[in-house]
């Protein structure tokens, strides 16, 4: 699969035969898509020249209008198309409520757990401690995963945080209190003083986590990611395939950038994270 260079009328095309209330309102130099008047989507090709800050600093206008701005690149709706579609189908509030008190806490083991998430979540799946699910009946609706406690020597002696390091739900379904039930679950099973995570800026105001009540601490600079032409899967450096960077470390004459470049990969970014802290009543 190589880059396609109608990405952005594919897009448009996709969404309108999906939702019909679609407008193409911006075309040079972003070109943004609204989608029933409530879902701006900046469409990003592969070849753009935009900087981190130009992106943050159109977010940070639509957000001042109150809009959900979302930046989509070329790669991701290449290799994700099914998870975006699913994305954009929530935020236009046509997903299916179930309500979270209705369903059971499990624990899921983790090759569920990366079956799930490579489904459902847009980043996919990551080796974490501990994953809980939500079932209804029979069916897995959402899963959760957190990653080990760890001690936090500057906040205290004792003091111990952890990670929550996905959460994803069912494509087409919106579960009321889910995520606030798994986080209960998961301090009735681990002592910590806070939990941690971040909301991705391509993506999200953070918004849900306001509602758990999480705390916003900051954000996180942007991420820079090497999408490979030919799968469009996209890693970060120290996250490359093991026989990419065999090749790299056997040659000695160019950068890790040049490298990739030369051999299929295009370097792209995202806008950064937000963070965020729940704080327990231990300690």
């Amino acid at each position: 699969m190589g880059i396609n260079p109608l990405f952005q009328e594919d897009f448009f095309l996709t969404i309108q035969d999906r939702y019909h209330s679609v407008e193409n309102i911006q075309t040079h130099p972003f070109y943004i898509v609204a989608i029933k008047g409530t879902v701006y989507i900046n469409l990003i090709p592969l070849n753009a020249s935009f900087l981190p800050q130009q992106l943050q600093s159109l977010q940070v206008a639509y957000q001042q209008q109150g809009i959900l701005l979302v930046h989509l690149w070329e790669d991701v709706w290449i290799s994700k198309r099914e998870q975006v579609l699913s994305r954009i189908h929530s935020f236009c509030g046509q997903n299916k409520s179930l309500h979270g008190r209705k369903a059971k806490v499990v624990e899921v083991d983790a090759a569920d757990a990366k079956s799930f998430l490579e489904t459902h979540h847009l980043q996919g799946y990551i080796k974490t401690k501990y994953n809980f699910g939500l079932v209804f009946g029979d069916e897995l609706a959402a899963v959760g995963c957190f990653a080990a406690s760890r001690p936090m020597k500057s906040k205290g002696e004792n003091y111990k945080s952890a990670e929550l390091v996905r959460f994803a739900t069912k494509a087409g379904i919106t579960i009321v209190g889910g995520l606030g039930k798994l986080v209960k679950h998961f301090l009735q099973q681990v002592e910590v003083n806070d939990i941690m995570t971040y909301a991705d800026r391509d993506w999200s105001l953070g918004k849900g986590y306001d509602k758990l009540g999480f705390h916003f601490s900051g954000t996180t600079g942007p991420v820079i990611f090497y999408a490979d032409a030919k799968t469009m899967n996209r890693y970060q450096p120290h996250r490359l395939q093991k026989k990419i960077l065999t090749a790299f470390d056997e040659q000695n004459i160019l950068n890790l950038n040049d490298f990739l470049t030369q051999n299929g990969f295009l370097k792209v970014f995202n806008t950064g994270n937000l963070k965020y802290h729940l704080y327990t009543n231990v300690g």
